[in-house]
């Protein structure tokens, strides 16, 4: 049986996604690289390319400097990403939107969420307006449903006062998907 190359690399601020990014490498048996110190044009090399980045509103960061490396390998990609904010089908649709308009064919590509951690103390500059401004617009577009009132003061719960979302139960769907990946890969 031929080996199975594959790489996980990671945009980190804050621990999360390299605690993701690690956990995820760890049952692989592959290696964990921060994208600063990936060199990006060895990933045609790879049966498969884990990215995994933070998000900073909607957008993956890190991913602008992957769109530039991954052409070729989008079906050999999968994604994942941290944040706070709840997880529903609106939230992937406006991600997908956002990072993957000039990406290339991602439709081989798989996208991942994996819950993050967040410490309001530890926040600044362009971070601390962001969380501020997400807190106004969550208080204003309030709607009068119970789900609705309910996920707000949920979200403003969590910008006002942190939370540690971070399980590695998350890294089990996205390693099952780097597997069939690798093992379709040597089909």
């Amino acid at each position: 049986m031929e080996e199975q190359r594959v790489i996980v690399i990671y945009e980190s601020k804050r621990g999360s996604t390299k605690q993701y990014a690690e956990w995820i490498a760890e049952r692989l048996g592959c290696d964990c690289v921060p994208l600063a110190s990936c060199a990006l044009e060895t990933l045609g090399d790879y049966d498969v390319v884990v990215f995994g980045g933070w998000l900073r509103g909607s957008g993956i960061v890190g991913f602008d400097k992957m769109k530039i490396a991954m052409s070729g390998i989008e079906d050999r990609l999968v994604l994942f990403v941290t944040g706070i904010s709840d997880y529903n089908a609106a939230n992937y649709q406006q991600i997908c939107e956002i990072n993957f308009k000039d990406a290339g064919d991602m439709s081989g590509s798989q996208l991942f969420f994996c819950p993050g951690r967040y410490d309001p103390a530890n926040v600044k500059g362009l971070d601390r307006f962001l969380m501020a401004l997400a807190r106004r617009v969550l208080i204003a577009g309030k709607t009068g449903n119970a789900e609705s009132l309910a996920a707000a003061d949920h979200m403003r719960e969590i910008i006002d006062h942190g939370a540690d979302l971070v399980d590695e139960r998350y890294v089990n769907p996205i390693v099952h998907a780097v597997k069939q990946k690798a093992e379709a890969a040597h089909a």
